[in-house]
């Protein structure tokens, strides 16, 4: 199933979104990028093998929403970045998906997540 992306949900705010209903979703990925507040370029970065980037289902609207999880930026990476927030990257909630789903080979199963 596929989810329309819709911006940020604060880190410090997750209280607020799980209350509302909001569900935390492990989202693999093996890069990101952060737009600089400067330049408006992107400004890249890889994940860790063992980190997944957090997002949260927003339900309240009756369209499930997906937003990305962000925290403050350290000094460091608000100097690389040139951007005050930064994605969440934790650890995961949840195993992996099987490569084998119901029976059915999938190549890359997170493929259909945006």
């Amino acid at each position: 199933m596929r989810h329309v992306w819709a911006g940020f949900a604060k880190n410090e705010s997750l209280n607020w979104w799980l209350q509302k209903g909001g569900v935390l979703l492990d989202l693999p990925i093996d890069r990101f990028a952060e737009r600089s507040d400067l330049t408006g370029q992107l400004v890249w970065d890889d994940v860790p093998t063992h980190l997944v980037l957090r997002g949260l289902l927003d339900v309240q609207s009756g369209q499930p929403l997906l937003k990305v999880v962000t925290r403050a930026a350290s000094q460091e990476e608000l100097e690389h970045f040139q951007h005050p927030r930064m994605p969440l990257l934790t650890v995961p909630l949840h195993a992996p998906l099987p490569t084998e789903v119901f029976g059915v080979a999938q190549e890359n199963p997170q493929s259909e997540l945006f």
